[in-house]
């Protein structure tokens, strides 16, 4: 396709672009935002550099997508409730974050897409990779594809990181985070609504097994098929500065944090679009 409203810069190969000549800030016509609708779509993640965006703005432009999922976990910013605020002071703060994920892929309706905007962000450090689990599906066998086609994987944040918050909170804040958050079923293979595509739907933070399967024969397909999706063929890599955003497509990826920026601060602010279907 043809874009005639902004400059299209594709990342690598497998997925991501970067938007040149788009200033986020200022009112967007509907034929420029369709225009950018389809490169997100195409692209998966676009990433804007130099956007100088106050908080109205930054979810005036996340609004253009959807409804605004509200935090139920993250810290948001003064007076915009809307907005998460992730400050970390050091790489210890992040803790299982750095672990490949899909946002919020533990609740019955996984966030859409989300638009995260960097405040400050170390020199040098402190990149985001994301992973294209359309072409994850696409590159497994024939044989493995009608596998995992028919399969439900369950998420559950408790089995993932509850021994960590045993240890370091004791019983009753594990019993607090179990009862918040129970564990759900998504397909392992999920049809994106919009392209009908499909996409693997499991990552290593949120996904704790597969229904109907031995803990033995769960425990080895998940490992597989994480490690079949962390190959660099299917991934992009984000440079951060500040003032720039990276906008992505929570249906059709996961992504994780590089926490390698030690002792320096990392301030970034994020909007979060629901999604109004459970994945299928």
């Amino acid at each position: 396709m043809a874009y005639t409203r902004f400059e299209v810069r594709p990342m690598t190969g497998a997925m991501g672009a970067e938007i040149v000549g788009l200033n986020l800030a200022e009112p967007m016509d509907d034929e420029t935002f369709e225009e950018l609708r389809q490169v997100w779509l195409d692209k998966l993640v676009l990433f804007f550099r130099n956007q100088e965006l106050t908080p109205e703005q930054h979810l005036a432009f996340g609004k253009r997508f959807g409804k605004i999922d509200p935090s139920a976990y993250i810290p948001t910013l003064e007076d915009h409730e809307d907005i998460r605020v992730q400050d970390m002071a050091d790489a210890s703060q992040i803790g299982n974050d750095i672990n490949w994920h899909c946002d919020n892929s533990f609740r019955e309706y996984p966030q859409k897409c989300s638009a995260l905007y960097a405040i400050k962000v170390p020199d040098g450090a402190g990149d985001t990779t994301w992973c294209n689990m359309y072409l994850a599906y696409e590159l497994l066998s024939p044989t493995m594809r009608e596998f995992v086609d028919g399969l439900t994987a369950i998420h559950d944040l408790v089995e993932t990181m509850g021994p960590g918050i045993l240890k370091q909170y004791g019983p009753e804040r594990w019993q607090s985070f179990r009862d918040r958050t129970p564990p759900v079923e998504h397909p392992v293979v999920r049809t994106h609504p919009e392209t009908g595509r499909k996409a693997l739907f499991v990552n290593r933070l949120m996904t704790a097994s597969i229904r109907d399967m031995t803990p033995a024969e769960s425990d080895a397909l998940l490992e597989f098929l994480f490690r079949h999706c962390d190959q660099e063929e299917l991934k992009c890599r984000f440079r951060w500065e500040n003032h720039s955003l990276a906008f992505w497509d929570n249906r059709c990826t996961i992504h994780r944090g590089i926490a390698d920026f030690y002792t320096e601060r990392r301030i970034m602010h994020r909007v979060a679009i629901t999604d109004d279907d459970r994945p299928h």
